[in-house]
């Protein structure tokens, strides 16, 4: 199955955001690499450092170790998860589009820096 096919499946009405933010994280480094797993898009560099979902009719990218990107961990929602941390997708003005840069942008650091 490939990455085009998972986001159709995911949800229509949350495609554009969806292709959006993989280019984003495909963007950030070039060592990134994406696979599915558990029918979601995942997204690595040395381990895996974001997926992308559909939940509650909400597109979301959800970072890995989302609390330990200092400040920007208030960005995320945690709720019921202790490492995971959720980014909802929609209303994506300019401001809340810098923060998803910058959340990706520490998620790359993360990952490179830790493993």
């Amino acid at each position: 199955m490939n990455l085009e096919s998972v986001i159709e499946k995911r949800g229509q009405h949350c495609a554009e955001e969806l292709r959006f933010t993989r280019r984003l994280i495909l963007d950030s480094h070039p060592a990134i690499t994406e696979s599915v797993k558990y029918g979601l898009p995942f997204f690595s560099i040395k381990r895996i450092m974001a997926y992308m979902d559909v939940q509650k009719g909400k597109p979301l990218v959800a970072f890995m170790n989302g609390t330990k990107f200092g400040e920007l961990s208030k960005e995320l929602d945690f709720t019921g998860r202790k490492r995971v941390g959720h980014f909802f997708l929609t209303d994506l003005d300019d401001q809340r589009h810098e923060i998803l840069c910058a959340l990706i942008d520490a998620a790359v650091e993360y990952d490179l820096e830790n493993f």
